[in-house]
């Protein structure tokens, strides 16, 4: 989880974000990638899924990032479940949005 991306990399990363921001972003690198497949960004605040963004990532390896923008309403515990194209689960990465 990072603040924003800059030249293809994350750049701030951390696990509570200011509301002031007004974006985070959830970056995911992988390493090898043996074939063309896809994974899952999916965006849960207080346990319900707020988006979810389908990524592809290709040989040999790749990285991806998705975004929210960031309302008022938004502050509190959130979390980013990276599922692949099965719907496994590889990562859930939590953070939080405060003042």
């Amino acid at each position: 989880m990072c603040e924003t991306i800059q030249e293809y990399a994350p750049a701030h990363p951390a696990v509570v974000f200011s509301i002031e921001l007004g974006r985070v972003s959830c970056f995911t690198e992988f390493d090898p990638v043996p074939e063309k497949t896809y994974i899952h960004h999916k965006w849960y605040q207080n346990d319900s899924l707020v988006t979810e963004k389908r990524l592809t990532i290709n040989p040999p390896r790749w990285s991806s990032f998705t975004s929210v923008q960031l309302r008022e309403s938004d502050k509190g515990p959130w979390r980013v479940e990276v599922t692949d194209e099965n719907d496994k689960l590889m990562r859930t990465l939590r953070f939080s949005i405060t003042d």
